[in-house]
């Protein structure tokens, strides 16, 4: 302790003091801590990297604070395996640990003259335990899973380059909250005003030696009349929920125009909500989430043309960070308005520059709002900054924010960039943070018609791509869909529902088998994960309680080596579901991971059947090879509702297929009408490619 004061007792902790505390927390940790709170010492400590310019730190501490509670589950799954395996588990795991105390204190001369009397059978029980391999023969993707020593920058940085160099990595994380140990997680769970977004792996960051690198966002903040954004979205989807499970007891008229109202209404502030998140939250930070242009002469020209820019200028005191953040702006700035534009370049130009600068050149004498033992430069005001630009840069901020806008103007209205709009890129892989899971970050306008996969953290990415490393190609998991499986209305209360999907079924994919109005054994569900391509449930949930019984009771993880990608189109089938208090939320989605299965597609929220069958089908449609004489979209579906198709129609030309699993969602969204069920459509694991046969 330090500066203990008896007269007033208080003590006053210093910052380094402090965090001692908090290293020693976090590296002390026990081998399966508790996942809420490992994750809110890590979120504390980036915080604190990132105010010291500690960028990789700073990454990798985010990179352990989400979703650890998954890793305890995948240690405990691989442990549970290998002891069904080999009944000396147990007796060999203690070994090793007693032999590297025995190796790191070697015994003296006078101990070992003790030996005798503490016991006269060692020979005996040496050799009997001689031939035992207690070596840790774990492979390296799976040792990181687990909290040790091992989870370190240099090794997040060696996964990093391992990984497919196609993929844009991309992390959004909330920050810590106090509250989440004072008040119930209804509360809590609304009080973020800001988020992290960490680039792992990105085209312009992976150009530099600069990287991984984090921005803070403000988020949450409101207008005047308006709700925080947090709130409104959890009261819209209550409101959905109650819409939809009310719907059920509609008996005339009057209430059947009413539920229709109230879903257009839901609609309309879904689509406030995404438009908020574009416009007032993320803005141009937004370009952060866009993938890597698959043409790289398009990225060739968009940093000379930033380059020629800083040149022109004269922007000599701009940092590798500022640079790398100009880029990803410009590259995207196509599908901005001028004001996002304008305002990220302030941004970028005042808050991400040389914070050891501005501290020289702050003047605060009259500002009664700042001060120089700011931490983070966006806790300035914009006059400070505005006179801290213009001291460092020697020109002012109008004119810097003015130089890098004629350069996304030119892009924006010369018709040598109008193929950048429709560029396609690489695939991202959207790491989201358990708070921030429930937003639908997929149907942001500037990444709609991007390949967006989530996944859960960065550990988990490298799992399953070691898992599966052998089928991947050009950052895609490489699928058949030869064999097909399909579970529809196991609990036969969706007639319609199933007719839809039977007849779908028995059109684009008549060779699959499955079960339709009966629930398959748990068995038998196992099986489907395990030997099919592709696996297709359409009923209530995410289905996965139907394997509960099998394999030893593991459930859905008990299908080790599970190699489906599973479509799952229950409502919330891969939400992640609250839990009391701080226990780790759960999902389906996770035990299909722990599994191995490299894709889950399912719903965010609660959804209805039709728009869902109209999304799914169209999905599946799109990205699975068909003998079909006729394109699903060009199917007469009049009378689909009975199960009856119609293919006595004109065919109205080909229809393009899509077999990039993550490209055909952005198309299969647009096949219904209602932005609810079109954003509830996610994909959680590797981007998928499906091969033709």
């Amino acid at each position: 302790m330090e500066d203990f004061d008896v007269f007033t007792n208080e003590i006053n902790y210093t910052k380094q003091f402090c965090l001692n505390i908090l290293n020693k927390y976090v590296n002390d940790a026990p081998p399966t801590p508790n996942g809420p709170n490992y994750q809110c010492g890590h979120k504390l400590l980036a915080e604190e990297c990132l105010a010291s310019g500690k960028e990789a730190e700073c990454a990798f501490h985010l990179s352990e604070s989400v979703s650890a509670s998954l890793r305890t589950m995948a240690v405990y799954r691989d442990e549970q395996i290998k002891a069904a395996n080999n009944k000396l588990l147990k007796i060999t795991s203690f070994i090793k640990p007693v032999q590297d105390i025995i190796d790191g204190n070697p015994v003296s001369k006078h101990e070992e003259k003790l030996f005798p009397f503490l016991s006269r059978d060692t020979t005996d029980i040496t050799k009997l335990f001689s031939h035992l391999d207690t070596a840790d023969v774990a492979p390296f993707h799976k040792r990181y899973l687990r909290f040790s020593l091992e989870n370190n920058v240099e090794n997040l940085q060696k996964i990093l380059r391992e990984l497919p160099k196609e993929w844009s990595i991309v992390q959004l994380t909330a920050p810590y909250n106090p509250n989440e140990n004072l008040k119930p997680q209804i509360e809590y769970k609304i009080e973020i005003n800001s988020l992290y977004l960490t680039m792992y792996s990105n085209e312009y960051l992976d150009r530099t030696d600069f990287g991984p690198m984090t921005v803070n966002i403000p988020a949450n903040f409101t207008k005047e009349g308006e709700k925080p954004l947090f709130t409104e979205l959890y009261s819209l989807l209550e409101d959905n929920y109650k819409t939809i499970d009310n719907a059920q007891f509609l008996n005339n008229k009057r209430l059947v125009q009413n539920y229709w109202s109230r879903r257009e209404d839901i609609d309309l502030r879904m689509k406030s909500v995404i438009n908020v998140m574009d416009k007032d939250w993320l803005g141009g930070f937004g370009s952060l989430l866009t993938g890597k242009l698959i043409d790289s002469d398009l990225t060739e020209k968009i940093v000379r043309l930033v380059d020629n820019a800083i040149s022109d200028w004269g922007f000599v005191k701009l940092n590798k960070k500022q640079k790398v953040l100009l880029y990803n702006l410009i590259g995207s700035c196509s599908t901005m308005t001028s004001h996002q534009i304008k305002s990220c370049i302030r941004r970028i130009l005042t808050e991400h520059g040389n914070t050891h600068e501005i501290r020289q050149v702050l003047q605060v004498s009259d500002c009664p709002t700042c001060s120089k033992d700011f931490r983070f430069s966006n806790e300035l005001c914009l006059k400070c900054l505005s006179k801290c630009f213009e001291a460092i840069h020697h020109f002012t901020l109008v004119d810097g924010i003015k130089a890098f806008s004629q350069v996304a103007t030119q892009i924006k209205e010369n018709d040598e960039w109008a193929c950048l709009k429709k560029a396609k890129r690489h695939p991202v892989v959207l790491i989201v943070d358990e708070a921030l899971d429930t937003f639908p970050w997929e149907t942001l306008p500037i990444i709609n018609h991007h390949p967006v996969s989530r996944m859960e953290n960065i550990h988990f990415t490298y799992y399953l791509y070691k898992m599966h490393e052998t089928r991947i190609q050009d950052g895609y998991f490489t699928a058949r869909a030869e064999v097909g499986r399909y579970v529809i209305n196991p609990e036969k209360n969706l007639d319609r529902m199933e007719r839809r999907m039977n007849s779908f079924v028995r059109y684009w994919c008549d060779k699959w088998e499955g079960h339709v109005g009966t629930a398959p054994d748990p068995a038998k569900f196992l099986t489907y994960l395990t030997d099919a391509d592709v696996f297709l449930y359409c009923g209530h949930g995410d289905g996965c309680h139907f394997a509960n019984g099998g394999a030893n009771g593991a459930g859905v993880e008990g299908a080790t080596g599970a190699r489906a990608i599973a479509i799952l189109s229950g409502c919330g089938s891969v939400r992640l579901q609250a839990t009391p208090a701080r226990c780790p939320p759960a999902a389906a989605h996770h035990h299909l991971h722990v599994a191995g299965s490299p894709m889950v597609v399912g719903m965010l929220w609660e959804v209805t059947d039709l728009e869902v069958d109209k999304m799914v089908s169209t999905l599946v449609s799109l990205c699975v090879p068909s003998q079909a004489p006729l394109p699903w979209p060009q199917v007469g579906k009049q009378a689909w509702n009975q199960g009856v198709l119609d293919t006595e129609v004109e065919s109205k030309g080909p229809v393009i297929d899509e077999r990039d699993l993550l490209r055909a969602m952005c198309r299969a969204r647009g096949s219904t009408s209602y932005v609810m069920i079109a954003s509830s459509m996610v994909a959680r694991g590797l981007p998928v490619r499906i091969l033709d046969k």
